[in-house]
């Protein structure tokens, strides 16, 4: 058996301060008026900032910095959150710390704000506000292309992601609108779209080589097995319906989909399916409560790997669509982001 590495950096708890931000992006669609006049009640005016653009909220993430606000709260989803932690990272070379990012619920899927606890804005920063403890989780992202994410993957989970960005724009206005967003929304692009869709193509293969520490495999309880991969080693080679790799366990909606994924310091979790499509439907609330075990499920401890697929294949990152990619590197970025939430 393997030896364990040390664990990840555990929470901590701590008291709230009056030195915060609060910073929603004005686009989404849970920010409406009514939530602002909500929030201009509980949090100070000076403190309350509705960002336009990105590079309107670089801007105020700027003042921020130069202000030495301790903590910000991010609303508007986990792309906007995950916009936020990106913009900070670039930002730490002109100050000697960034603040915490405090996540507010405001997407849709809302995998940080699930992990957090998270659950009106009105009412976490009401708790805030009036002293009660809260979590500080101190988490080391995952980056590709110079990109930080807490979570991302090819194959199945993005594509999914675009059927659902298709069905939702195809429901504007009509009937069914509500029941094309959420958990719903995301069940009827995947059972619909993305599922017949992969019925009628190959699975593309995949080579995933290890370009960091040893990489090793993990066990259904969460322990190392076999071998460790060394450096310039295959980890897989074959066929491959997602790839993906987190440092967070959740995807939106409370999908457990990397339940290894803080078990391990100096590490991310790398998860390799080769599930056809009728095996995902039927394994979905396994998925969901991250107990999922199959033949063609492979999970692996790893910090750097290369992915290169014979096919281009649907990309998202931290639930956001990005394109298609055949190639892409993984790699554990340098300094853990403290990430507060409900205690």
């Amino acid at each position: 058996m393997q030896p364990s590495p040390a664990l990840p950096l555990a929470p901590s708890y701590r008291l709230p301060h009056d030195n915060y931000a609060v910073v929603l992006n004005a686009n989404a669609g849970r920010v409406t008026p009514r939530l602002t006049r909500a929030l201009g009640e509980i949090v100070p005016r000076e403190r309350l900032f509705l960002t336009e653009s990105p590079e309107h909220a670089r801007h105020v993430l700027e003042r921020c910095v130069e202000d030495e606000v301790d903590t910000v709260f991010a609303g508007g989803g986990d792309g906007t959150i995950v916009g936020v932690i990106n913009t900070l990272a670039e930002l730490r070379a002109r100050s000697e710390r960034v603040p915490d990012v405090g996540i507010l619920r405001l997407g849709t899927g809302n995998a940080l704000a699930h992990w957090m606890k998270s659950t009106t804005p009105e009412r976490d920063l009401r708790r805030w506000r009036a002293g009660k403890v809260h979590r500080a989780v101190p988490v080391t992202m995952v980056t590709a292309e110079d990109t930080l994410f807490p979570f991302a993957g090819l194959g199945y989970d993005a594509a999914i992601l675009n059927d659902y960005n298709a069905v939702k724009a195809r429901a504007k206005g009509r009937w069914w609108q509500k029941l094309a967003r959420g958990v719903p929304g995301y069940l009827l692009a995947g059972y619909l779209r993305t599922l017949p869709n992969y019925l009628r193509r190959r699975t593309p293969t995949v080579t995933i080589t290890n370009l960091g520490a040893p990489a090793h495999r993990i066990g259904p309880d969460g322990r190392e097995v076999g071998e460790p991969v060394p450096t310039g080693g295959r980890i897989y080679q074959g066929p491959a319906t997602m790839v993906g790799s987190a440092t967070t366990p959740f995807y939106g909606a409370g999908l457990k989909m990397f339940p290894f994924a803080t078990s391990r310091a100096g590490r991310f979790q790398l998860r390799i399916c080769a599930m056809r499509p009728w095996q995902v439907a039927r394994a979905l609330p396994d998925a969901w409560r991250g107990t999922l075990q199959h033949p063609a499920l492979q999970d692996w401890y790893a910090d750097r790997v290369r992915l290169v697929f014979d096919d281009a294949m649907p990309y998202q990152l931290g639930g956001e669509a990005r394109g298609y990619r055949r190639e892409l590197t993984f790699s554990l970025a340098a300094f853990p982001v403290t990430l507060v939430g409900q205690a």
